[in-house]
């Protein structure tokens, strides 16, 4: 039998590639059931499921439980006509797409079958161009539907969103806020929560899923609604009758024990619709709090409590002393900070990036090699973004241990120097990608003569300047190189080389490799 393709088109745009929908055959005659269900090629249509009724009652049974897209039936059968099976169809399936069969061509059942909306009406004996036609014609209105379906949908839930969004805005207009409720059919006199739901994983990048969240509670019996907040986050609003307060903490419990890759937090209970911009703020509240309780997965803040206030202004001065007395014990103060900070779950995530965004800069951020090297022996590739990503105080404490064991490396070898030489090195440092670096250009900038320059820094280092800023170059190289995310003419360019032609030879010279063997090799 020839097959439509574009009815086949419209199946994949109801369903999808690997949909399967059900067909349900209600017949009292054994050879037209058996017939229709084995002598046609229901597959090719994406029905992959056929139910089979001698009468209407099982027929009614059946669509109860299973839903089926397609109801083929008889109009005369016994216990229910074809007609009384339609009519409580209508309350048991209403999603089901109706085809009517007879060989009686009654003008009343006619009537009967178009007030029920039935798709079409095959004559008996059946001819089965006849049943391509009407399946056809049923798959199109499923379609239609569908695409109905869909389009209310994205609309409500446009304006469940928009109303979340308007319930967290203290200055929402009023009169807007209940015209929503009223379009969604969300309750204007219940008890309301709000709540944040976020991703807790360091690292993930996978959303905090708002369908999936609202899914949940939807499926619990629970009116919500709610809006992403961002891909980490989305906050929802629970209405409740007052008798269910400890329903509804035993559901949050569950939903914690089912998505173990998410936290929550739980603002302040709302009276009213108006008063949920407090639960909000206090939930975010909660959400702040999780900075410094890694293991724990569900936040409490129903007062909205004055924020402890206290000056970090001693504590980057004493960062300061560290560096410039005793470097050595660096590490300690990075400790003792954070374990304050956690004490008194103050100050805020971001106030604690933002101090030691600038302990970075100050230390590693000073010398680009060093910001390669925390990525070639610490994965870290991009140490700012790294640290504004830290959720825990633990995993930013690691981090500016990890960033201190690398600068206390370099500073204590460069402290055994004089001051002068120092000098020299940090200058190197800092010009290293100026191609005219050499012995001269040094000697100028600090008003010394090269020969006496180049003496004192030959010996105390045991070699020459040249050399140091050859070396300097060809490591921060071999770094960048082994790193694999830059093209080889960039890195000349970052490294002070004045072709890439030449950072190769120079390169080969060093290693025994070309750049590309080098990458390969590492």
């Amino acid at each position: 039998m020839k097959i439509n393709m574009q009815t086949l088109s419209y199946f994949t745009c109801i369903k999808g590639s690997e949909a399967s929908m059900r067909l349900l055959i209600a017949d009292d005659d054994d050879y037209t059931r058996e017939g229709l269900s084995e002598s046609f090629d229901w597959h090719r249509y994406g029905i992959n499921e056929i139910l089979l009724a001698e009468d209407g009652e099982v027929a009614l049974r059946l669509a109860a439980s299973k839903k089926p897209e397609i109801v083929l039936t008889d109009i005369r059968m016994p216990k229910l006509n074809g007609i009384e099976f339609a009519e409580q169809l209508a309350e048991k399936s209403p999603d089901s797409q109706l085809l009517f069969m007879s060989g009686y061509m009654d003008v009343e059942y006619l009537r009967s079958a178009i007030k029920l909306s039935a798709v079409d009406y095959i004559e008996k004996p059946i001819k089965m161009a006849d049943v391509e036609l009407a399946v056809e014609k049923t798959i199109r209105s499923l379609r239609h539907k569908q695409e109905q379906h869909v389009v209310v949908n994205q609309k409500n839930e446009l304006l469940r969103q928009n109303l979340a969004r308007s319930l967290r805005d203290e200055f929402a207009n009023p009169a807007a806020v209940m015209k929503m409720c009223v379009e969604i059919g969300f309750p204007i006199n219940r008890r309301y929560l709000g709540m944040i739901v976020w991703n807790r994983l360091e690292g993930s990048v996978e959303r905090a899923n708002l369908e999936n969240v609202l899914s949940f509670w939807l499926e619990n019996g629970v009116k919500v609604i709610g809006e992403q907040l961002d891909p980490g986050q989305c906050f929802i609003i629970l209405a409740y009758d007052r008798q269910d307060h400890k329903r509804i903490s035993f559901l949050n419990n569950l939903f914690i024990k089912r998505h173990n890759s998410y936290n929550v937090a739980i603002g302040k209970w709302a009276g009213i619709l108006l008063e949920l911009p407090a639960s909000f703020r206090t939930a975010q509240r909660a959400v702040a709090r999780s900075f410094y309780y890694p293991d724990v997965r569900c936040f409490y803040n129903q007062e909205e409590i004055e924020i402890f206030n206290e000056s970090l202004s001693h504590v980057l001065p004493e960062f300061y002393k560290i560096c410039a007395n005793t470097p050595q014990k660096l590490p300690d103060w990075i400790r003792n900070s954070c374990a304050a900070f956690k004490e008194k779950e103050f100050p805020p995530k971001e106030r604690v990036a933002a101090l030691f965004e600038t302990v970075i800069q100050d230390t590693v951020g000073s010398d680009p090699k060093l910001l390669y090297t925390l990525e070639s022996e610490y994965g870290i590739e991009d140490v700012y973004q790294y640290l504004h990503d830290c959720r825990t105080i633990g995993r930013l404490e690691q981090l500016m241990l990890d960033v201190c064991a690398v600068w206390l490396d370099a500073t204590l070898k460069v402290n055994q120097y004089s001051k002068l030489v120092q000098d020299i090195i940090y200058y190197i440092a800092a010009n290293y990608r100026n191609v005219d670096l050499d012995l001269r250009m040094i000697a100028n900038h600090m008003h010394l003569s090269t020969a006496h320059l180049g003496l004192l820094f030959k010996q105390e280092t045991g070699t020459t300047i040249k050399q140091y800023i050859n070396d300097y170059r060809m490591e921060l190289a071999k770094q960048l190189v082994t790193s694999g995310h830059l093209k080889m003419n960039t890195i000349a360019e970052l490294c002070g080389y004045a072709s890439a032609s030449y950072f190769t030879k120079v390169f080969k010279a060093s290693t025994d490799f070309s750049p590309i063997e080098y990458r390969k090799k590492n």
